[in-house]
């Protein structure tokens, strides 16, 4: 239905909005696909997620223009009663959506970090996430199922007579438990890989290019942290559907902006195209990183382990037009790190 003409209208920005994102997102992760299936062959778990997120995220937007159609961003008062009740169905379906693919998201980067460089602390951090994250995701969606008696009154529209649910306000206090959950959640996702490439790679312009790309998160915990804010501002009790779309924005924005930077460490293959002369800065850093048994085309008095060691000593350095590997230390195996790093002590 076209709402257009009614007073104050405002869902043209919504749609313009989610169209912009989905364009973005499918470049970005069409782009990711690509180079980890053509480029460096290396396709993972976390491309799994991160392009289910990407279908999740993608769907979300799409609801959100339907729901135009089906009042948003227009008054309450200006919306017949049918069209009322498939807008509130089509807001339950999406709020259950949104649960499922942050979390993916944020999985998705959970798994990412492991490739950055091994660290037991980190371990044990990224696993505590992990759990938050899936107790965050399990109750939201328990929550949002159960907020009516009978289950499917959850999908009708609150003005609806005789409805058993707990009511706007405690829906949406619910919805900023989880939104204030999820701010905590980022900024941990986005400390973690800089503060093990600080610590970890010696200082320099490469550290503070990597350092940079990874920054752009955070303007997702922004968006996080503006979505929450009008979640605890907005009184959505009252003409719910022309409040709608000043929400709906940063949900959008806050969702595929996370998606985006969960994939800009894998794009680095195609960076390097543009940059020729990266490889070499990569280089120069893993070779103060790697004790010299190790390099390639190095002979020395410990040659006999170096044949110990066969393929692995060159496949750091083949490990450098993989994307999201090798980024602070070259992917070995964990009797090679053990035994690199007891040397590297003792020197």
């Amino acid at each position: 239905m076209d709402f257009r003409h009614t007073p104050e209208y405002h869902g043209y920005s919504e749609v313009g909005l989610c169209g912009g994102l989905i364009g973005i997102s499918t470049i970005i992760c069409g782009l990711r696909v690509f180079v980890r299936l053509f480029v460096t062959k290396s396709l993972g778990l976390d491309d799994v997620l991160a392009a289910i997120s990407y279908l999740g995220l993608t769907s979300l937007s799409i609801m959100d223009i339907i729901s135009v159609e089906l009042g948003s961003g227009t008054h309450i008062a200006f919306i017949p009663e049918d069209i009322l009740n498939k807008f509130f169905e089509l807001v339950g379906i999406q709020s259950i959506i949104y649960f499922w693919a942050m979390a993916l998201v944020r999985f998705a980067i959970l798994v990412f970090i492991p490739r950055i460089g091994q660290d037991k602390n980190i371990s044990r951090i990224s696993w505590i996430v992990a759990v938050i994250i899936v107790a965050q995701t399990v109750v939201a969606t328990v929550y949002r199922l159960t907020e009516c008696v009978p289950f499917g009154d959850n999908f009708k529209s609150p003005t609806t007579p005789g409805l058993h649910c707990v009511g706007l306000v405690r829906h949406n206090d619910m919805m900023m438990g989880h939104g204030m959950v999820g701010v905590v959640v980022d900024l941990i996702l986005l400390l973690l890989p800089i503060w093990m490439i600080c610590t970890k790679m010696m200082w320099s312009k490469k550290t503070l290019q990597i350092v940079m790309v990874l920054s752009v998160g955070v303007f997702a915990v922004a968006t996080a942290i503006r979505r929450v804010a009008l979640l605890a501002t907005i009184n959505i009790s009252v003409d719910i559907t022309w409040k709608t779309p000043y929400l709906s924005i940063w949900t959008n924005l806050e969702a595929h902006v996370g998606l985006w930077c969960c994939c800009f460490p894998a794009l680095q293959p195609i960076l390097r195209t543009i940059v020729p002369n990266k490889p070499r800065a990569v280089s120069a850093v893993y070779n103060n990183s790697i004790p010299a048994r190790y390099r390639p085309g190095t002979q020395d008095k410990h040659s006999s382990t170096r044949k110990e060691y066969g393929t692995n000593a060159s496949r750091p350095y083949e490990m450098l037009n993989e994307s999201q590997r090798a980024i602070i230390l070259p992917e070995m195996s964990k009797e090679d790190v053990s035994r690199r790093d007891r040397e590297a002590s003792a020197v």
